[in-house]
């Protein structure tokens, strides 16, 4: 995940903490904060791998039978 949108990420879980509180929920949002801000599964160099092939999706041509 880039940084700008882990950035935003994190701006908007402290909004939902900011909520939490003011509402006196009994959920756990801090928690969930932190396992969001960590997760990422593609790199930048995946997507940009991702990227270029979408390009080149209609190039593909389905066999004939």
């Amino acid at each position: 995940m880039s940084e700008t949108k882990q950035k935003q990420l994190l701006a908007f879980a402290n909004l939902l903490l900011l909520k939490q509180k003011a509402k006196q929920s009994s959920g756990n949002l801090a928690d969930w904060k932190t396992r969001i801000a960590e997760a990422s599964t593609w790199s930048e160099e995946d997507i940009k791998a991702l990227e270029q092939n979408a390009k080149h999706l209609n190039e593909w041509r389905v066999q004939d039978w």
